[in-house]
């Protein structure tokens, strides 16, 4: 077999063993003092700072560096908001598309091509949550305390699956730094916002460097664009 067929077939048994690995890694949960109460406008402005992290509009392109069982694989990333649309998603790589999927505006998923290199579920359990937690705002956060160095910390219900989100910003609820997800008192998923930068066309900085430690793998995703867009 030529090399460059040999590649993306390594690549998919690789993605495929990691993503049917049913151990999940356990990572260390950050310790929350409980809410004293004290700081309700640290609460709200943390929740108007995730829900308008990013453009209502835009298109950003990626660099993304996947870490499956001890193998690293980069791919490059275009994603499309709308409010109507949702958020589209297509991976490349060397090999050619990897996937493409969109997370509608009604909160479903929607798998537009599955390839070989990328299964049908690796696309819809891990790129898929992976778009949601990174890039689309939570519902219904509410204060969870701080933690030992006074920064905020606020967090979802539980969703169908038990899953609860734990996202962790600064003292004063300006910007947001850290999410965790954990099920049954075990959190599994650690995201950080590494840096943060204003792009052209934008008054705001947003987090343009993520790390990302989850069951299986790990996700280092840099943005290397992003462009504002108005209503069609």
């Amino acid at each position: 077999m030529r090399l460059a067929l040999l590649l993306p077939c390594l690549l998919a048994a690789l993605l495929t063993a990691a993503g049917g690995c049913a151990t999940r890694n356990q990572l260390t949960a950050c310790a929350v003092l409980p809410d004293d109460g004290r700081h309700p406008a640290a609460v709200q402005h943390a929740q108007q700072t995730i829900a308008r992290l990013f453009p209502e509009r835009y298109r950003a392109t990626q660099r993304a560096i996947i870490t499956a069982i001890g193998k690293q694989f980069t791919c490059d990333g275009l994603l499309t908001v709308s409010p109507t649309d949702g958020h589209h998603l297509a991976l490349v790589s060397s090999f050619g598309a990897v996937t493409d999927l969109r997370v509608r505006a009604d909160g479903a998923t929607e798998l537009l091509k599955v390839t070989p290199l990328f299964r049908a579920d690796w696309s819809r359990e891990f790129v898929a949550r992976d778009l949601r937690r990174l890039f689309l705002p939570p519902d219904q956060l509410q204060s969870a305390g701080r933690l030992a160095d006074g920064r905020l910390a606020l967090r979802t219900a539980p969703d169908a699956g038990g899953v609860v989100a734990e996202y962790v910003f600064a003292a004063d609820g300006s910007r947001w730094e850290e999410l965790y997800l954990a099920t049954g008192g075990t959190t599994f998923y650690r995201a950080e916002a590494r840096h943060y930068l204003k792009f052209p066309a934008m008054t705001t900085e947003v987090p343009d460097e993520f790390e990302v430690s989850a069951e299986s793998y790990r996700l280092e995703l840099r943005i290397t664009a992003l462009q504002p867009e108005g209503p069609p």
